[in-house]
């Protein structure tokens, strides 16, 4: 499923101590300054990122990011890094390694950037002997690291010494570039925004997924905002259409530059989301001087923005220099993350780039320390491949359902693959249909059939004489399910005639009301009881200990009741014989008299106000008799 770039389009990034000659070698390569600050023209100091271009003779074009070199802006300098796919190393020849080359170094290991050379600069400013040592102090400094085979070059802005031979080391590295994942919906981190007069807001960063075309909408992240591509630049050219990976500069519309900043990403409509967490696998550089410990705060740099945030670590209480662990980073401000997405840590105070790592899960939920489940999960993401993310994603934030836009979204994928991997899903058994366009884990599906069949099993075992479960006591019982989720759940149930419906509730399809020869005698006696009481009915509570003798005495009583061979009337039960004779008296005396009184009733039932009034109530209720003031009709049809 994944779409790889050809290195067609090359970005690199330069890394050094400040004043090195970063900036002249670019200007002699390309013919660009890339100080476009006065302030840094006027100090001779680059302080933030500048940019420049030129093609190799293979034909690559080629973006250059130029980074301040001074521990000030060395979080400038980590927001140029986005998107490098080379770096230039550059040490000058007559000052050496420095410090600020060591946590350039530390960086582009961090950002797993390993394709670049090294550039020595003012080559022309000293002799032989020193450039010998220079270049032993380089080779010393790269031992055992993943820069220490990288091609090393001579220059000299100056004079053009080694010039040649660097664009033909830049040619060669950029075929052995390895090719990028760029598939997926547009995602564009900002490194800068700026106003140009007759265009409003344009803002340029590094394409690194995706394709670009005119008038694409594009969400501002993690602001919210929408936009509009009104029109696009890339090394000075108007393009139409642009795919990853590239440096860009593109005039948004509906946006005031204010809008939109450093460490913002414009990206496809709801392809990507903020998370204040991102579940990690997180190193300490060997050099970090002291261990990281749990829920240190530090500085995050991911992409091009800076946020503050704690490390939670998941395995141990601290992480000592050379070693990593799994991790989450709770941030103190939201960040717009992909898996796979790679970050730089630096002290809170003072400010030290001391390791970083790689995202697992960009939206994760809060994890407990040395849960064997959480850990294991982050394991086998770290490890596994596309699909074995998207399968991890079903399970997990697809438990309550989805769709393919839900999908596309968790997995960072346009529509068109999402759709494709439900399809495959689907094929393979990996998740059922719900509705049209709905979708389920097939595991979770199972967990859910099994909790409807396993509440109504239950509920038969503890009230073997209720013929159904009433269907308000099955919702609670799945309580956490959506109502879509249990409405499926039934049907399915249904339909395969593991269950059925009865009067208003569900049972299992094989469940009979049966009643032992123990439980009849007890409901004859009481239904004796019941007529011979005749218009002076027993209460509920006289009608349990008439059955006292059963230990399930009320479910008894309810079965009765629910069959139709007793009758609750208010808080008395009878029996539907004694209320048959009962309105046929009624019927006759009415037939003679016309409209009864309550006092008419009682003489002819011959029992108190107490049963009568209730008993009245409830034929009220059925439709026998009707009131009318103090009198009461009687239906002639009974």
């Amino acid at each position: 499923m994944a779409t790889t770039s050809p290195a067609a389009n090359i970005i690199i990034g330069t890394a050094g101590h400040v004043d090195h000659g970063k900036t002249a070698l670019i200007e002699r390569l390309t013919g660009i300054d890339a100080d476009r600050l006065q302030e840094e023209k006027e100090r001779g100091l680059t302080i933030d990122l500048g940019f420049a271009w030129f093609d190799l003779p293979s034909g690559a074009h080629v973006g250059i990011v130029d980074v301040p070199g001074h521990e000030r802006f060395i979080k400038n300098m980590l927001a140029g890094a986005t998107g490098i796919d080379l770096f230039l190393l550059v040490v000058a020849a007559d000052e050496g390694v420095m410090p600020q080359t060591r946590e350039h170094l530390t960086i582009l290991d961090v950002l797993q950037i390993r394709a670049g050379l090294v550039v020595i600069t003012k080559g022309d400013l000293v002799d032989a002997e020193m450039l010998q040592l220079v270049t032993e102090d380089i080779a010393k400094s790269l031992e055992g690291t993943a820069f220490e085979h990288a091609p090393t070059v001579v220059t000299s802005a100056k004079t053009g010494q080694g010039l040649d031979e660097l664009v033909g080391e830049l040619d060669k590295a950029s075929r052995d570039v390895k090719p990028r994942d760029i598939a997926g919906p547009a995602r564009l981190q900002v490194d800068r925004s700026f106003t140009m007069k007759g265009f409003g807001t344009v803002v340029t960063g590094a394409l690194i997924r995706g394709t670009l075309r005119i008038n694409d909408e594009l969400e501002v992240l993690p602001r919210g905002l929408t936009t509009r591509v009104r029109s696009m630049e890339v090394h000075g050219q108007q393009m139409n259409e642009l795919t990853a990976p590239a440096r860009v500069g593109v005039n948004v519309a509906g946006i005031a530059r204010q809008d939109v900043e450093r460490g913002d990403q414009l990206v496809a409509p709801g392809s990507m989301a903020p998370s204040w967490m991102l579940d990690v696998r997180v190193g300490l550089a060997a050099d970090a001087g002291r261990p990281l410990i749990y829920r240190e705060r530090v500085r995050v740099h991911h992409g091009a923005a800076e946020v503050l945030g704690r490390v939670v670590l998941l395995e141990s209480d601290a992480l000592a220099p050379g070693q990593d662990a799994l991790a989450q980073l709770r941030l103190e401000g939201p960040v717009v993350a992909a898996a796979g997405d790679h970050f730089v840590i630096r002290r809170y105070s003072p400010a030290q780039t001391i390791g970083g790592g790689v995202v697992l899960d960009p939206a994760p939920a809060r994890h407990r320390r040395r849960e064997t489940e959480v850990l294991g999960r982050l394991r086998h993401l770290e490890a596994g491949t596309e699909a074995d993310r998207a399968h991890d994603w079903i399970d997990k934030d697809g438990a309550q359902g989805f769709d393919a836009a839900q999908l596309a979204l968790g997995l960072q994928m346009d529509a068109g693959q999402a759709e494709a991997l439900i399809e495959e899903a689907l094929e393979t058994g990996e998740v059922v249909d719900l509705a049209p366009g709905r979708y389920l884990s097939t595991a979770r599906a199972d967990e859910l059939l099994d909790r409807v069949v396993s509440a109504l099993r239950e509920y038969h075992r503890e009230r073997p004489l209720q013929a159904v479960m009433p269907t308000t006591r099955l919702q609670a019982a799945l309580q956490g399910a959506p109502t879509e989720l249990r409405i499926w759940a039934v049907g399915v149930l249904k339909q395969q005639g593991a269950i059925a419906a009865g009067d208003g509730g569900w049972r299992l399809a094989d469940h009979e009301v049966g009643l032992s020869e123990d439980q009849q005698q007890a409901l004859s006696k009481l239904e004796e009881l019941a007529q011979a009481a005749g218009m002076s009915p027993p209460s509920r509570e006289e009608a349990l200990e008439a059955l006292a003798p059963q230990p399930d005495a009320p479910a008894l009583l309810d079965y009765a009741l629910a069959q139709g061979s007793l009758v609750s009337v208010a808080e008395f039960i009878t029996s539907p014989q004694v209320l048959k004779r009962a309105t046929g008296q009624l019927a006759e005396l009415y037939a003679q008299k016309g409209p009864l009184t309550v006092a008419d009733v009682r003489t002819a039932w011959e029992s108190s106000r107490k049963y009568v009034v209730p008993i009245l109530e409830y034929l009220d209720s059925t439709g026998l008799t009707r009131r009318d003031g103090s009198v009461r009709h009687v239906k002639a049809d009974r």
